[in-house]
């Protein structure tokens, strides 16, 4: 490890982690995180803060302003769902809070991230490896790109635990063998030396969710953890995040565009669409008197026990509005039954709905208190 600042501390303040040999600390804030890395204690009001967060991609036609001035907070411990039709920035935001967009061509522009005290955007590039892994976990959309098909599973989940938690090579291969079992994996000692296409695909994203949980994160990213599984695997993927995440006391972002699967296991939910979060609130406000007629539209889509045999599922006409340069107009009005002058003229804020529905905050002119739509 390398300190180019003042190498002074208080007295009485923690001595710093043993780092990894080519991370460098730089910065300030770098320094508060290596002094926070063995240190299991709340450091902040919330596990994560974000605020005003901007994400530009730069191509050939413009600007693509792929999330666009969003806010919102994480408790410790607490399940939080991003839900939204394809497209509408759920991705991109949880590559933003690990510094994990592609540059070029894109870039955070605006914001704050505050992860447990930490200022993330001032930590340098090198810094960061310190937080991805060990602090915050990924499990990534598409697991058999996200795995090294030349390196054997064993190998990839024990190399987070060598780096981060120092461990020899031994007990890192004893450390990755236990979350193979605890993650479902049979014979698990058996196939620590195989590799990722001798995995079906709910084994291979159980090996993802063993990987982001070998540093037991205070934070886990779950992108669409379930796609392309079957119905029986989503269902054993989704009770797995859970009960890990109750074991370890973890907090999870849940990126899903399957409503039900964020009803089941989040306990508050962000509805994106266009780049914004256009709702939010716990999932009782949000399930049973949504206030944004987007979210209105994503819940008649699905199907329901009560409905008429043969009767059609509802679609929401149309197309989410192109991000290059979005005028200042509601950027779902084009797609909105009700919408009306004021909609088309300006954006509404995302303000409060409901004396008895505290956090619950919509963007919508109709749904707001004296507001068209009842």
């Amino acid at each position: 490890m390398t300190i180019t600042d003042d190498q002074s501390r208080a007295p009485g303040s923690p001595e710093l982690a043993e780092l990894p040999e080519d991370v460098t600390i730089e910065t300030e804030e770098g320094r508060r995180l290596a002094e926070q890395l063995e240190d299991d204690r709340r450091h902040a009001r919330k596990l994560l803060e974000v605020r005003n967060l901007s994400t530009h991609f730069t191509t050939r036609d413009g600007v693509v302003h792929a999330v666009d001035d969003v806010s919102f907070e994480l408790d410790y411990g607490e399940t939080l769902g991003l839900v939204g039709e394809s497209g509408c920035g759920k991705s991109v935001t949880a590559l933003s809070l690990t510094r994990l967009v592609p540059n070029p061509p894109g870039k955070i522009v605006a914001g704050e991230i505050i992860f447990d005290g930490i200022d993330i955007l001032k930590l340098t590039a090198n810094e960061m490896r310190l937080l991805r892994g060990k602090k915050i976990g990924f499990i990534f959309q598409d697991p058999m790109t996200s795995l090294n098909p030349t390196l054997t599973i064993g190998y990839q989940i024990a190399e987070s635990a060598r780096v981060h938690m120092g461990l020899s090579r031994r007990a890192a291969a004893d450390r990755a063998a236990e979350l193979l079992g605890k993650v479902g994996i049979p014979r698990a000692k058996d196939r620590m030396g195989d590799y990722p296409h001798q995995f079906s695909g709910g084994m291979r994203q159980r090996v993802m969710i063993a990987i982001a949980l070998a540093c037991d994160p205070k934070l886990l990213l779950a992108d669409e953890p379930t796609t392309a599984l079957d119905v029986t695997i989503q269902a054993q993927i989704l009770e797995l995040i859970r009960s890990l995440s109750d074991e370890f006391g973890t907090a999870v972002i849940l990126i899903t565009h399957d409503l039900g699967i964020a009803a089941g296991m989040c306990n508050r939910i962000n509805v994106m669409y266009a780049g914004r979060i256009v709702e939010t609130g716990n999932v009782d406000d949000i399930f049973e008197n949504p206030q944004m007629p987007y979210a209105w539209g994503l819940l008649d889509s699905l199907p329901r026990l009560d409905q008429e045999k043969g009767e059609r599922l509802r679609t929401i006409e149309g197309l989410p509005p192109d991000l290059i340069n979005p005028g200042p107009e509601c950027r779902f009005s084009p797609r909105c039954q009700y919408a009306r002058d004021i909609c088309r003229e300006r954006e509404p804020e995302l303000s409060p709905r409901g004396e008895n529905e505290p956090g619950h905050l919509a963007r919508c002119f109709g749904t707001e208190p004296g507001g068209w739509i009842q």
